[in-house]
């Protein structure tokens, strides 16, 4: 009995550890994502993407566009990325064959007419628990991402998308 016992908990701290280290994997990478695109290395931050998204012809030459856009404005306006904060990632559940989890970011961005702060929800996603992606859970309601994204989880809990705060070049807040 007391064998049985001792078994049942072992197998619960074997459980809760990997749980845990699985949610500081998924953090260390969303930390790694969130480097590079506060150095403006789209390449870097592109290989966090969910795979179906960025592999294609069409999306790749999207993602050229945009990032040269993001470059040109970035110059013009004097655009930086103040800081990029990652929370902690919710528990991880598997659906469909996808390991997934919720994660909290927020981006502060500042230019020479203000600043902006925005929290969004990132999808972390994973298909074998050492590679994870990052996906920002508003692309997920967009009609032509549903086919290329996996299905999320029913247990995922995403919270409504909050308001960014803008702030003029002296501090004031601007209301929207």
């Amino acid at each position: 009995m007391k064998r049985i016992i001792l078994l049942a908990v072992t197998l619960s701290l074997y459980v809760l550890a990997s749980a845990q280290n699985q949610q500081s994997i998924i953090k260390a990478e969303a930390l790694k994502m969130a480097k590079a695109l506060a150095a403006m290395d789209l390449e870097a931050y592109a290989s966090y993407s969910w795979p179906a998204l960025v592999n294609d012809p069409e999306s790749k030459q999207k993602i050229k566009a945009a990032a040269d856009s993001a470059d040109k404005y970035r110059k013009q306006f004097n655009i930086k990325v103040k800081s990029i904060i990652i929370g902690n990632p919710s528990t991880v559940v598997t659906h469909n064959g996808v390991m997934q989890a919720a994660i909290p970011q927020t981006i502060a961005v500042e230019a020479l007419m203000g600043s902006i702060e925005t929290e969004t929800t990132l999808i972390a996603l994973s298909t074998d628990g050492i590679k994870w992606y990052f996906v920002d859970a508003n692309l997920f309601k967009n009609k032509d991402n549903k086919t290329k994204l996996p299905e999320l989880s029913p247990k995922l809990n995403i919270p409504p998308q909050k308001m960014p705060v803008m702030k003029d070049a002296s501090g004031k807040e601007i209301k929207m």
